[in-house]
């Protein structure tokens, strides 16, 4: 876990320490990727209750990974000043608000307002992970806890599935989103208590020495070294295929996914749910293997471009059929939800770009291509669905959503081709390799 010599009770310590870290983080990620793709399962009720076309759903939904995408920078400069441990929980109470303020909504307004401070509040939660992962593990672990860590969050996928469909048939929807506001204070406050920037052995002032080879830097030192960035080669290619990885599976999982299986397949919201439940899951066991898989190929480049081909053609292959039989249908987001934890290895791999010093800010311009592409997929697929609202028996052919499918197909083989011209970093090769000019 540190490469520094220290005595076992020390280590034993910090391993503790560092278990507690992980579950009070955990446990807000929960909330953060419930929030993230809860609207896919209530998305008949949004649209019955406040009058939502298509193109306004995908919006809405989007608007959430709009603003986790703006304050990623801010976030990663903040990270680089005051650490985590601050920053994690005070930023929190936006999304502690926002959850609030979706329960009680009462027009889409105030939806986007509190979709939007959803976003901003859960922001710092995986990125903050990520930026203490590289100070209390080696580099060729790193993508095993980042798995590990998407795979927990991944309980708050299977949360926004079915049980969010059963809630929301018994109770209403609205009561679940005041139930995590509070399950989401609470798991702030655990941050503050559990979470220290730096393990044991590595004060502040030495981790600075260390990474920096001088002193602190000052808060505008901090703003000015985000112009470094753009000055590190292969970064457009990282960000381009981590602005399709992820927001191409949310798209499904998030949106899109329970109301074609609904339309299409005449199946109940629960039913719906439960399929989306097997490709979450899916995504969490693939997110545990995934960092094992890289550290024992020594390979991220290949990896990521083999996950993604599979997944644009599974994409391809639904937006060709008109209706595939369904449990063909089920076996294909399930692939789609095992492939889909590459995105972990592509933040390895744009992790290994930056520099120790630049390490938050660089993490959070990954964190923007991540989480802004939801937005732009989302808002995008929405416009092509709403083209052909109108019309009830296109809509139940699925051609509507044949094209959406076939749009995202597009997305992730362009960049996958993009990707594939830069070198590989490989797990045993370490981080913060690269110099700055």
């Amino acid at each position: 876990m540190s490469t520094h010599k220290i005595y076992p009770k020390k280590l034993m310590f910090m391993r503790n320490r560092f278990f507690q870290m992980i579950a009070a983080i955990g446990l807000v990620y929960i909330m953060s990727q419930f929030f993230r793709t809860a609207n896919g399962v209530i998305a008949k009720d949004l649209t019955l209750e406040f009058k939502l076309s298509a193109d306004s759903l995908g919006v809405l939904t989007g608007a959430f990974f709009l603003s986790f995408a703006i304050v990623q920078i801010p976030i990663g400069v903040l990270f680089d000043r005051f650490g985590p441990r601050i920053v994690m929980p005070v930023i929190l109470l936006f999304a502690i608000l926002g959850s609030l303020f979706f329960g009680f909504a009462e027009n889409f307004s105030s939806l986007i307002v509190a979709r939007l401070m959803m976003g901003v509040g859960v922001a710092p939660i995986l990125m903050g992970a990520l930026f203490l992962f590289g100070r209390w593990v080696s580099a060729e672990e790193y993508s095993t806890w980042m798995g590990r860590m998407i795979a927990i969050g991944g309980v708050g996928a299977l949360l926004s599935a079915s049980p969010l469909a059963f809630i929301a048939d018994s109770y209403g929807w609205r009561y679940a989103f005041i139930g995590t506001a509070i399950i989401t204070a609470v798991g702030g406050l655990f941050i503050w208590i559990c979470v220290r920037d730096y393990p044991p052995n590595l004060s502040d002032k030495n981790f600075y020495k260390l990474v920096h080879q001088g002193s602190k830097e000052t808060l505008w030192q901090n703003i000015c070294g985000i112009k470094d960035l753009a000055k590190i080669k292969n970064l457009w290619q990282i960000l381009a295929m981590a602005f399709v990885s992820y927001p191409v599976t949310i798209t499904i999982l998030g949106l899109w996914g329970a109301p074609w299986l609904i339309d299409i397949y005449g199946i109940t919201r629960v039913e719906a749910g439960n399929i989306l439940l097997l490709m979450a899951i899916a995504l969490i066991i693939s997110s545990v293997l995934i960092g094992p898989v890289e550290k024992k190929l020594n390979n991220r480049k290949w990896l990521v471009i083999s996950c993604s081909c599979g997944i644009g053609m599974s994409l391809c292959i639904l937006a060709i059929l008109p209706k595939p039989p369904l449990g063909f249908a089920i076996g294909i987001l399930i692939f789609i939800g095992f492939a889909s934890a590459y995105n972990i290895i592509i933040a390895g791999h744009g992790r290994s770009l930056f520099p120790d010093q630049l390490a938050g800010r660089g993490m959070s311009l990954i964190g923007i291509a991540l989480m802004g592409g939801p937005f732009i997929m989302q808002s995008l697929t929405g416009l092509i669905i709403s083209s052909f609202e109108g019309d009830n028996s296109i809509m139940l052919s699925g051609e509507p959503y044949r094209a959406a499918f076939g749009f995202l197909a597009v997305c992730i083989i362009i960049a996958s081709i993009f990707y594939s011209r830069i070198p590989d970093a490989r797990p045993s090769e370490g981080f913060g390799r690269t110099k700055i000019n």
